[in-house]
């Protein structure tokens, strides 16, 4: 069975619940993107509209690609954490719903992902069982920080402890760089931007404790998680000869790896050897 573990879905009535509030740089791949990206980007909107939206187009490139089953999330440009907490479980709400009336189309070929107002720690909680229970997903897709909130950051704890007591998976998804004002030539707002922001994430999910203090967590990072797997060395020694860090964690980094799902979105096959 081949199975695509990294596709998105877009909700369309989120774009229209948030027109009259979101702000130019809410977004940060918005935000650092240069004018050619955009131009380019809006030329592609109505093909990938299609490829997010149309249950025929979906099952159509699954077919042409040999792809058996796919995993669905939400786009993660629509994962808001900028709107107050109200709006943002609304819209996460509405986003779940959106995934699951896709999945429930074809049930035998989907798999649902949803999204958390992680701004609003209980309710995220009460989003994660509400989704699982009522709505069949397996997993949540969340930004690589909450605002100015790392991913080690205790107050999130409480999330972590219900995805890992209910069972459900975490996918890592940010989209653009929290600090990305100098990447916006030459597409980095997205070519290294995204890993960059997966590298800070596995170094907060692991040197921060999470993994260690939630052994059950399921974590997957997308982009073949980012670049954290190919300067391991670097991050191991960091942890062998520094004492502020090896007094973090009982184990090197490295060691944390095999802990962590990884996607085959990487674009080469030597990559992935």
């Amino acid at each position: 069975m081949i199975i695509d573990a990294h596709t998105h879905t877009l909700c369309p009535a989120v774009n229209d619940r948030v027109a009259d509030s979101i702000q130019p740089d809410s977004i940060p791949y918005q935000r650092d993107m240069s004018p050619e990206s955009k131009a380019r980007d809006a030329e592609q909107k109505p093909e990938l509209f299609a490829k997010f939206t149309k249950i025929e187009q979906r099952l159509s490139d699954m077919k042409a690609m040999g792809v058996d089953r796919q995993i669905v999330a939400p786009a993660p440009g629509q994962q808001h954490y900028w709107a107050e907490p109200a709006l943002l479980a609304e819209i996460s709400t509405m986003q779940n719903d959106h995934v699951a009336a896709l999945v429930a189309e074809a049930p035998d070929v989907f798999v649902g992902l949803g999204t958390l107002p992680m701004t609003d720690i209980a309710a995220s909680v009460a989003e994660i069982d509400r989704a699982k229970r009522d709505l069949g997903l397996k997993a949540f897709q969340i930004d690589s920080r909450v605002m100015e909130r790392e991913l080690s950051d205790r107050s999130l704890d409480p999330i972590y402890a219900k995805l890992e007591e209910t069972g459900a998976g975490l996918m890592i998804h940010p989209l653009g760089f929290s600090h990305g004002q100098r990447l916006t030539p030459f597409f980095m707002v997205n070519s290294v931007a995204q890993p960059l922001e997966e590298l800070i994430a596995f170094n907060h999910l692991v040197m921060g404790g999470v993994l260690d203090r939630f052994p059950k967590l399921k974590v997957y990072i997308a982009h073949g998680g980012g670049f954290a797997p190919f300067y391991i060395g670097r991050f191991d020694h960091t942890w062998k000869v520094r004492p502020e860090v090896n007094a973090l964690i009982p184990e090197p980094p490295s060691a944390y790896l095999n802990r962590i799902w990884y996607d085959t979105c990487v674009y080469r096959a030597d990559h992935l050897r």
